[in-house]
């Protein structure tokens, strides 16, 4: 891959290929969720694995080392992320962190010596997901990687890193692109209203991408057409009718929601949802700030881990009733 692997990212790909030769051995990939961070680091591990790279340093996509990165297969590359895990129950949910074993098979993966002679590369990507446990045992290696091994670490939360992980690594931040780049590709995508769903998506092209292409914008407009009369919704009717919305796509419609409440509370403007801008001016004049920014915290709070032990419809019925005494 000669160009970046999205047109915003070009200025940091550059910069990286232009220490392909003597690369950094520990790199931070930072920024927000959306903006191709991981592609980002995959574009890299290949580069540092091709064997025929081409001029500029990027992957020449023809050799043996990149046909084996491209199908998962290359014996010197190794993804460290959050696996499936199977209840005794039989059900099967994503991890919500890397556990310290995926750590210390990797630990094990970056003594051996190099099967084709050139670079080993670890992309641990979502970094900030790694357990105490696991952080402590990869912070062993990032203290004194093996030669020629290459880690590189992609995070949305920098912050939850351990700060002896952080000082260990040469860090690249990835911004927001510029709406109107953004906007530009999104159209090319074939994307509808992509100044709104950048609006919707905090400015990442990513996030817009995937309501496009989710089907989930139905779901949120739905919710959003109950939130938006709090003196007409039934909590309870609501609370089942709501209770199949997957939990990902409710914390993200509602934190966005009061989030612009807020916004109008105390700044008079809305961020996120401009197709209910009219009825998020009123609403947010209405707000009493105290209860918002209770209901916004406990929002924030329940986001961090989207599971919840009690019946979805009773968890948000109460978050209804909560929610419509905003208005009182």
């Amino acid at each position: 891959m000669s160009s970046a692997p999205y047109p915003w990212l070009d200025s940091a790909w550059q910069r990286l290929l232009a220490t392909r030769v003597r690369p950094a051995q520990a790199l931070l990939l930072a920024g927000p969720r959306g903006v191709g961070k991981g592609a980002l680091a995959r574009a890299w591990a290949q580069a540092l694995l091709c064997e025929t790279p081409l001029t500029p340093g990027a992957a020449c996509g023809q050799c043996p080392a990149c046909h084996w990165f491209e199908t998962g297969g290359h014996p010197d590359y190794r993804l460290v992320t959050l696996q499936e895990k199977t209840s005794k129950q039989g059900e099967t949910r994503m991890a919500t962190t890397i556990e310290v074993d995926q750590a210390r098979e990797t630990v094990d993966f970056v003594q051996l010596s190099t099967y084709r002679a050139g670079f080993r590369v670890v992309l641990v990507d979502p970094a900030d997901s790694l357990n105490p446990a696991a952080a402590n045992a990869l912070l062993k290696v990032l203290e004194e990687p093996p030669l020629n091994t290459v880690f590189v670490l992609v995070s949305d939360q920098p912050r939850r890193l351990l700060p002896t992980i952080r000082s260990r690594c040469t860090r690249l931040d990835i911004g927001l692109p510029p709406a109107e780049q953004a906007a530009q590709w999104l159209a090319d995508q074939g994307v509808d209203d992509a100044m709104d769903l950048l609006a919707l998506s905090g400015g990442t092209p990513l996030d817009a991408q995937r309501w496009a292409d989710s089907g989930e914008l139905d779901e949120r407009h739905s919710v959003l057409e109950g939130l938006a009369h709090p003196d007409q919704l039934d909590p309870v009717t609501l609370g089942e009718r709501w209770k199949t919305v997957g939990t990902r796509t409710w914390h993200n419609v509602a934190y966005k929601w009061l989030g612009d409440l807020l916004a109008v509370k105390l700044q008079g403007h809305v961020r996120f949802n401009r197709d209910f801008s009219d009825v998020l001016v009123t609403l947010g004049k209405k707000a009493d700030l105290a209860k918002l920014l209770a209901l916004a915290r406990t929002q924030a709070n329940e986001g961090r881990t989207l599971s919840h032990p009690l019946s979805r419809s009773l968890q948000l019925e109460a978050w209804l009733i909560q929610y419509r005494h905003l208005f009182d």
